[in-house]
């Protein structure tokens, strides 16, 4: 069973920061210290550990718009990778999150160091139910496709969390 908590202690603590570091580019990664902060000063972003049969296996950072989220950052523990939990994982988003949640997505739309890391990212994400916008987000002057779990939740929805996160971004057609 997959259930979202939040960090209790210190051990928590240091191992969603370690998986964090070892999951994400640095270009894609807000200061640890920062996440918790912004995770402090308002109720609706949240900072989960992942739990599966209550076992740490990733990490989540969200922001919750009741019935509706934005992902920032979603992310399995490499040592338990390509045993179904990331399915998993979406499965209970979506049961939690009613009304959908939208996240973002490298580009796979060009060459790249790591574009077979980048296809096998977007083609899970659609094998398991999210819907491709047609939407670019830029940030760091990188492009993101924008994938949702159902049209209710909109570029609309992910500018407000990025507003609510003081995170700048553009939006833009990708067809």
């Amino acid at each position: 069973m997959i259930s979202f908590s939040e960090i209790k202690d210190l051990n928590e603590s240091n191992y969603w920061h370690q998986l964090y570091n070892d999951s994400f580019p640095d270009y894609e990664k807000i200061s640890f210290d920062d996440l918790i902060q912004l995770a402090d000063s308002d109720h609706r972003i949240k900072m989960y550990l992942i739990k599966h049969n209550n076992k740490h296996a990733g990490i989540l950072y969200l922001v919750d718009l009741n019935d509706k989220a934005f992902i920032l950052y979603f992310a399995i523990d490499s040592s338990i990778r390509g045993q179904g939990l990331g399915k998993l994982v979406l499965n209970a988003l979506n049961s939690k999150f009613k009304d959908g949640f939208i996240l973002e997505c490298e580009s796979t739309i060009g060459s790249f160091a790591n574009s077979k890391q980048r296809d096998a990212r977007y083609r899970f994400y659609i094998k398991n139910g999210l819907i491709d916008t047609n939407l670019f987000s830029i940030d760091s002057g990188e492009k993101f496709h924008l994938l949702t779990s159902n049209k209710d939740c909109t570029k609309d929805d992910y500018l407000y969390a990025n507003k609510l996160l003081g995170i700048s971004v553009d939006v833009i057609n990708h067809k």
